[in-house]
């Protein structure tokens, strides 16, 4: 009898042992999810696969263009420049565009932007869109984890995120 009892708490231990180690990954499953939902951009109509500029790769984000502008030039790092954004996660927005809710307000409704920003103080994934647009672009962005916030979590924007953005680039200031 001692030894039925010693065999089966040996195997309930080693039953209770082996699941263990199938345990699941949430932020790898958060980062798969989110590639596919950055991939399904490829067959969306009107989304154009722009590479970035630089020791990229094979690094690229989705644009489509909303309105064209009447600027003749596209800013470089260095610049400065006036725009206007909103964001939000891509997985909120492959669910339900209507209904998803700004990670970053940005500063999509304001009548007047008063401030320049470096176009390098912005996500890989945000200035090297930039780069890609002339004053007066009103565009959608689709910017994948890995040039967005990669691994790291902030306030708004858990880890692996993919992002979509809407942004309108208003002004470049070149410095001297």
């Amino acid at each position: 009898m001692k030894a039925q009892i010693l065999a089966l708490l040996a195997l309930v231990a080693s039953c209770g042992l082996a699941s263990c180690s199938d345990t699941i990954d949430t932020a790898q499953e958060r980062r798969a999810t989110n590639e596919r939902n950055f991939l399904s951009f490829a067959d969306s109509a009107g989304y154009e696969k722009v590479h970035l500029p630089g020791n990229y790769a094979d690094s690229y984000v989705y644009i489509k263009w909303q309105k064209r502008g009447t600027g003749t030039v596209t800013p470089a790092q260095n610049d400065a420049v006036k725009v206007r954004y909103r964001g939000y996660l891509t997985s909120d927005w492959t669910s339900n565009s209507r209904s998803a809710q700004p990670v970053d307000q940005g500063n999509w409704d304001q009548p007047v932007i008063n401030d320049y920003s470096r176009v390098n103080s912005y996500i890989d994934g945000f200035k090297y869109a930039l780069q890609s647009l002339k004053v007066g672009d009103e565009v959608s962005v689709v910017i994948p984890w890995y040039l967005g916030y990669g691994s790291a979590i902030t306030r708004y924007i858990p880890s692996y995120s993919s992002l979509f953005f809407h942004i309108k680039l208003e002004e470049i200031s070149t410095p001297l």
